[in-house]
């Protein structure tokens, strides 16, 4: 059995999706890549409880296993459901979806302390790159709040991580999310940019 979270594992996990991201900068639209992955679903806890015939709080305090959110995962078949609650805010929605496809990518089969760690680091890592962070010049948790629509608490917590995703992630994948960047913010296509239009 693992004891410590294999943090740069799941740094580069993260950038490895957002690799493939050419949609939405500075705040990472995390339903979008969600909904590009066919084996992924997604159901908040209001349609869970409406199915099941029960109240919101039924399904949250009786069904679910955690009040924020939880995945149902069928590894043999590579099928996944993230049930999530929507009665948070926008901001906590949106971390825990991070969290919970942070665990889908990751393989994760257990829900223990450091499985959560590394979801986590997951999480802030594709709701927070790196390469926007160096870019926008964001010095400040406050800086975090405004620019990726995160909570303060996330906002202190990537911030304080900074250097040791840094640290961890690899070169090909940074300069690849920062070419995804470049490309959104300036508005160029892949046509554009390398002349086969």
């Amino acid at each position: 059995m693992i004891d410590f979270p294999d943090y740069e594992r799941a740094t580069n996990a993260a950038y490895y999706v957002l690799r493939n991201y050419n949609y939405k900068f500075p705040e990472v639209d995390i339903r979008y890549i969600l909904f590009t992955r066919p084996n992924i679903k997604i159901c908040s806890y209001s349609t869970a409880a409406k199915r099941f015939g029960i109240s919101h709080n039924g399904f949250t305090y009786n069904f679910a296993s955690s009040e924020h959110g939880f995945t149902v995962a069928d590894y043999d078949n590579d099928r996944f459901i993230i049930y999530y609650n929507d009665w948070k805010d926008d901001k906590t929605i949106r971390f825990t979806m991070a969290h919970e496809l942070g665990h889908i990518v990751l393989r994760h089969h257990e829900d223990n302390d450091v499985e959560n760690k590394e979801a986590n680091c997951f999480a802030r890592n594709i709701l927070c790159p790196i390469q926007v962070v160096r870019d926008f010049h964001l010095l400040t948790p406050k800086d975090y709040v405004d620019c990726f629509s995160i909570s303060m608490p996330m906002a202190k917590a990537a911030f304080a991580n900074l250097s040791s995703d840094m640290h961890y992630i690899e070169k090909n994948l940074d300069e690849q999310v920062d070419e995804n960047l470049y490309r959104y913010m300036a508005g160029y296509t892949d046509e554009y940019l390398y002349e086969y239009y």
